[in-house]
């Protein structure tokens, strides 16, 4: 329950200084003047004096501007103690730092699975600031598989800078590839993003089949991750179509106790020439989340059966032997 009071004047100033703040800030200026005048319309009909807490009336706005921009990124929030006067800093954050450090910087499970096949769930796209080291010794752990499954079902997203990280142990060196842009309105410049030509410790390769788990919940950087990959062909995706969030921005603070994440930037595929943002990602293989991971490792195993059958390399035997075995066992 909240013990902070909104009266009429404040709700008033608050709801002017966001609109002010879209005009300054949200990648489309045309849109960000439909929707401040569509705030300040609500505000004059009187629709946002009801509300008696914060927590209602940041759901009613978020609501409005969502509705609006088909924008899912752009969110209105509300604080009962009063808000740092200073910027807020992702990468520098202290509380965020030390949950990130205990949930191993996203990088839930890893794990070879029998078949050799590889298996990753990854929660967060942590900066690589951070977590550049812990998604390395992961990235390397699975590089000696012949097929890997990386989980995003539960990713809400993060760095694109770590997106490009780990795309990176999914190709080869050279060339590198171009793997999204990024156009920034407070700069007016477009950012491009490629893979490395050099990462620490093993690459699991560019020619070795790696699927791709999503649903609903997936969002913002961990789609643009699933998203590139599958333009460039590298990914086959299973699950369900994600949550569309593509737009990149930062939280501005509105006054004491309000705040907004305002989209500042838009991604666009350097083949599709889009993106994702209220679409979302759909998937080569659509099916319900719960039935992602046993649908992606049946294929594999197939796959690698049909691979290592037809090659018939020296030394797979025990391998397609042990193939063989699951495949009957789950038949």
């Amino acid at each position: 329950m909240s013990s902070f009071k909104l009266d009429d004047v404040f709700i008033e100033t608050t709801v002017e200084s966001l609109g002010a703040l879209l005009l300054d800030y949200y990648i489309f200026p045309n849109t960000a003047e439909i929707i401040k005048n569509s705030l300040m319309k609500r505000l004059s009909e009187g629709d946002y004096y009801k509300y008696e807490t914060g927590y209602t009336l940041a759901e009613k706005i978020t609501g409005d501007l969502q509705k609006i921009s088909n924008d899912k990124h752009l969110n209105f929030a509300f604080s009962e103690s009063s808000l740092p006067l200073q910027q807020y800093d992702p990468i520098n954050d202290e509380s965020l730092l030390i949950r990130q450090k205990l949930n191993n910087y996203g990088f839930e499970r890893t794990e070879r699975l029998p078949g050799n096949i590889g298996y990753l769930v990854i929660n967060e796209f942590a900066y690589p600031e951070h977590a550049g080291s812990t998604a390395a010794h992961a990235m390397s752990f699975i590089s000696g598989t012949d097929g890997l499954i990386i989980d995003l079902r539960t990713n809400y997203g993060g760095s694109s800078l770590m997106s490009a990280f780990i795309s990176s142990y999914l190709l080869d060196g050279s060339p590198p590839v171009h793997l999204n842009d990024i156009y920034w309105r407070s700069y007016d410049t477009t950012q491009s993003i490629w893979s490395s030509p050099f990462v620490p410790g093993q690459r699991f390769g560019a020619n070795k089949p790696v699927y791709i788990l999503t649903s609903q919940n997936t969002g913002s950087c961990a789609e643009e991750f699933a998203y590139s990959l599958q333009a460039i062909q590298r990914v086959i995706i299973i699950g369900e179509k994600t949550g569309g969030k593509a737009n990149a921005g930062s939280v501005h603070r509105v006054n004491d106790h309000f705040q907004a994440f305002i989209p500042n930037a838009y991604p666009i595929n350097p083949i599709t020439k889009g993106n994702w943002n209220g679409i979302g990602v759909l998937p080569d293989i659509e099916c319900s989340s719960n039935e992602a991971y046993e649908t992606a490792y049946h294929l594999l195993l197939r796959q690698l059966l049909q691979q290592y059958g037809e090659t018939m390399e020296p030394g797979r035997e025990p391998l397609i032997a042990d193939i063989k075995r699951l495949l009957k066992f789950e038949n």
